[in-house]
């Protein structure tokens, strides 16, 4: 962590989730990390944008939106049907379970966020443990960049989500697991790329597992 945090940078527009969290408003949070499935930052940035102006991101309007006007909203991310869908799903389930105060269902603790929101179609477990490390419980979510960084570095073997999960625990204490998240991510996304990683200038090169076992030119 202290070599990625010597060269690389968590700025302003690199995780919309992480900066709505700041607000302490968790519905935003998670309509946000929902948008931003399978997508980048930059298009979620504007479907988010888009919801915001024609509906506005809130529990009690959601609920009450026709769904394919929520989908309009989000075209720019991609997939916007089945993403509406769960957008329009969890803001009913929040209004008749919680009277739309979603940190009602957080202050229960993990098992139970998992529990709930995990029978709501489209809203899996990266999507939840992303609002719940974000609400300050000690998990690290794991995304295609986390994945793949955690098993180039050696930080994990392959494996089920939940089995990744529990090596990168180990790996990182409680207080680390959101960070840890944000910077696997960043070097995901700039360095150690799906095809040709940046190696040569990675700041953790010398420690990775893949580096180590590549062909040297």
């Amino acid at each position: 962590m202290e070599k990625l945090k010597q060269e690389l940078r968590i700025e302003q527009g690199d995780f919309i989730a992480y900066e709505l969290a700041q607000t302490k408003d968790y519905f935003r949070t998670l309509i946000a990390t929902i948008i931003s499935q399978n997508t980048n930052e930059k298009n979620t940035y504007r479907a988010f944008g888009e919801l915001e102006r024609r509906i506005g991101v809130e529990c009690a309007k959601l609920s009450q939106t026709d769904v394919q006007k929520i989908a309009e909203a989000i075209k720019p991310a991609g997939l916007y049907a089945q993403k509406s869908q769960a957008i329009k799903s969890l803001a009913l389930f929040l209004m008749e379970n919680y009277g739309c105060q979603i940190e009602l269902l957080l202050k229960q603790g993990p098992e139970k966020v998992k529990e709930e929101l995990g029978k709501i179609r489209g809203i899996g477990s990266k999507t939840i443990d992303v609002l719940l490390a974000n609400y300050g419980y000690p998990v690290l979510p794991i995304d295609t960049h986390v994945k793949r960084t955690s098993i180039r570095i050696g930080l994990a073997p392959p494996g089920s989500y939940e089995k990744m999960q529990a090596h990168l625990h180990k790996v990182f204490s409680p207080e680390k697991r959101l960070e840890a998240h944000l910077y696997l991510i960043k070097l995901g996304r700039t360095l150690c790329l799906p095809r040709n990683p940046k190696c040569n200038v990675c700041p953790v090169s010398a420690l990775c597992c893949y580096y180590k076992n590549k062909p040297q030119k």
